[in-house]
């Protein structure tokens, strides 16, 4: 629906979301996340070995 990959949008989810602040929350939504995507360290060292 929000032409995001869904691997990617939970793998960065649920790596952050234990440390992510409760106030915030509404930014780890698909909408908010995919206008400003935070991208966890796996989605680095990921992208930047199949390069």
């Amino acid at each position: 629906m929000h032409g995001i990959n869904p691997y990617t949008y939970l793998t960065d989810v649920l790596l952050r979301v234990s440390s992510h602040p409760a106030s915030e929350v509404a930014d780890l939504t698909p909408r908010l996340w995919k206008a400003n995507p935070l991208r966890s360290d796996l989605h680095r060292k990921v992208n930047s070995a199949s390069e």
